[in-house]
């Protein structure tokens, strides 16, 4: 459910209860969007935590459990924040009716003025929410967003201007809506405009959800039209709205989360009659309802985006690799002529008597060719016979040395578009946020990302462990989710005699068999293949090669770049993915 004016409602009442007289003591901004603040209650005696977001899509307040990290410098808003309120005390928090808006009022000493009541509004308004400090008369004394006035902006939001309400999108809101004025509205619209439009253009405060529930609960059909609409409806639609403004007035509600495969994706402050009951989750209050969705869906968003970053460095570098290739190899190619001008010079010698200076060519017998055949090789009118022998020779040596440099090459470069694809690989979802902290440690260390000559804004997280699995006869199964795991799952964890597999000659995580040389089974075997196909760059792909090796067959050569490894003694298994196999181990696929 959007974060709308219901919702705040709600949620404003919790917060009361539970922010009301304690004490900020600490006041930080993660993100340009993000404020959070740290405060004490002195009873019953606890420490709280809770943000402001004025994230465009993920806009929202409420508790949260998590320590966030804080950069080592704090944003100039920040600093205005804990100039003013910092071991201030919240008093009360606000929402004028059916209004996206939240204040905090918070009361605070000031030299030279004592004690001074300050507000902190919250302007929950989608892509324009905004965050403001108010003094005492209301006089605005900065804004996380300043606005000047401008033709698509009819209030000024800057510091020492008057604050203001933003300008209500309708004249109606569910608490002065009443039979006569909704019918009065139906009537003067469009007969073929939809109910549900009319009631989202026509009153302010109502999320798209909201309209939903309240015409399922006036059971009337959602693709109902205003010409489609009765007297007895509108009737409905009223006692609908007039419910839920009863339900606002009782302190004690019912919160619902509602999941789709398991994952939470939306929150209500009641129970929604208009979805599915067995995919809704009962919460024990909407401060932990909104961190579960909303919240888990902002840190998911940023997780993708800054993985998006790390694979647009990976697509750039991958890109120029794969020119330097194209280039090696067709330096090689020109490079195998070696042979041929060994030939040329060695023809030349046997026939040097045939030749004389000033001939352009030599048409000779090849003696290497089992059928006798003959070659032409071109001459330097202006060498001698024995000159024209030595250019070829060394022509030679240069083309042989040459080939060697260049087949290095191109293997170093082979090495290099392999581990960029093992770092897109590692960069594929599910992905964690430790897990792409690593990858991106790793990615500063082999160079691939630039960091600037200053702290980083960011600290450093543990190493995290490999995932882990159980399979159908009890054994262990651990998967490495980066290059830095696979080299500690390989090279420190596995035992010698562990069985260890990789999808052949693709990109992918490295899988251990916890098994110490026990015979397993080929059910254990083919989940454990499945594994390894699911976290690899063959993810939805048929008929893959797994192949399986003991541990002790599986080397790391000096210098090879994070998780490349050699392997021999190993077998091959052919697998053709099994969704149920995967679903056994929590991971859906979306195909059956």
């Amino acid at each position: 459910m959007p974060f709308d004016a219901l919702s705040i409602y709600m949620l404003k009442n919790e917060l009361n209860n539970l922010l009301s007289n304690s004490r900020i003591e600490k006041i930080f901004q993660p993100k340009k969007e993000l404020v959070v603040f740290e405060v004490f209650h002195p009873f019953p005696k606890r420490n709280l935590r809770f943000l402001i977001s004025t994230h465009p899509h993920f806009f929202r307040t409420h508790l949260i459990t998590e320590k966030l990290t804080n950069p080592q410098q704090p944003p100039a808003f920040c600093m205005l924040l804990r100039k003013y309120l910092q071991g201030g005390r919240i008093l009360r928090i606000d929402q004028p009716p059916w209004e996206r808006v939240i204040f905090f009022r918070i009361e605070n000493f000031q030299p030279g003025l004592g004690l001074t009541t300050f507000s902190l509004i919250f302007e929950a308004m989608g892509r324009n929410s905004n965050l403001l400090l108010t003094d005492e008369k209301g006089i605005i004394i900065d804004a996380l967003k300043r606005f000047p006035v401008s033709p698509k902006q009819n209030r000024e939001i800057m510091p020492g201007k008057a604050y203001s309400l933003p300008p209500s999108p309708a004249r109606y809101h569910p608490g002065n809506l009443n039979l006569s004025t909704l019918q009065k509205i139906i009537d003067l619209s469009p007969s073929t405009l939809k109910l549900n439009n009319l009631l989202s253009r026509e009153v302010f405060g109502l999320s798209r959800p909201l309209i939903l529930e309240i015409l399922k609960r006036a059971e009337i059909p959602f693709e109902t039209t205003v010409g489609d609409t009765s007297n007895e409806m509108s009737n409905r639609i009223i006692k609908s709205l007039n419910d839920l403004c009863l339900f606002l007035e009782i302190d004690q509600h019912s919160v619902f989360i509602y999941c789709e495969s398991g994952i939470p994706i939306d929150f209500f402050p009641y129970k929604p009659l208009h979805l599915p009951e067995n995919k809704l989750i009962l919460s024990s209050n909407l401060n932990t309802a909104i961190e579960t969705t909303l919240h888990q869906q902002n840190r998911q968003d940023s997780l993708e985006r800054e993985a998006e970053q790390l694979r647009k460095i990976l697509k750039d570098r991958k890109k120029k690799a794969l020119r330097k290739k194209k280039k090696q190899e067709k330096e090689l190619s020109k490079a195998e002529d070696a042979d041929r001008y060994r030939l040329f010079g060695e023809l030349i010698t046997v026939y040097l008597k045939d030749i004389s200076r000033g001939q352009v060519e030599l048409i000779a017998h090849n003696y290497y060719d089992p059928k006798g055949g003959t070659v032409l090789i071109p001459l330097d009118p202006a060498l001698s016979p024995v000159e024209n022998s030595q250019f070829y020779y060394k022509k030679y040596t240069k083309a042989k040395k040459g080939q060697e440099k260049i087949s290095q090459q191109l293997k170093k470069t082979e090495m290099e578009v392999d581990y960029y694809d093992s770092l897109e690989n590692s960069l594929q979802a599910p992905l964690s946020h430790t897990n792409l902290v690593e990858i991106e440690d790793e990615m500063i260390k082999t160079g691939l990302v630039k960091v600037k000559n200053q702290p980083r804004t960011r600290h450093r997280t543990p190493v995290s462990k490999p995932n882990s699995f159980r399979s159908s006869d009890g054994w262990e199964i651990l998967v490495g989710r980066n290059n830095n795991q696979n080299d500690t799952l390989t090279m420190k964890i596995a035992s010698t005699n562990d069985l260890w597999l990789h999808t052949q000659k693709i990109p992918g995580s490295h899988i251990i068999i916890r098994c110490q040389g026990s015979i397993i089974s080929d059910e254990t075997l083919l989940e454990a293949a499945n594994l390894a196909v699911y976290f690899s760059k063959a993810r939805g792909s048929s008929k893959v090669a797994v192949d399986y090796t003991e541990k002790r067959y599986v080397r790391k050569p000096k210098g090879a770049p994070p998780g490349f490894v050699l392997y021999d003694n190993f077998k091959t298994i052919i697998v053709d993915p099994e969704p149920k196999i995967l679903e056994k181990f929590g991971i859906k696929t979306g195909s059956h």
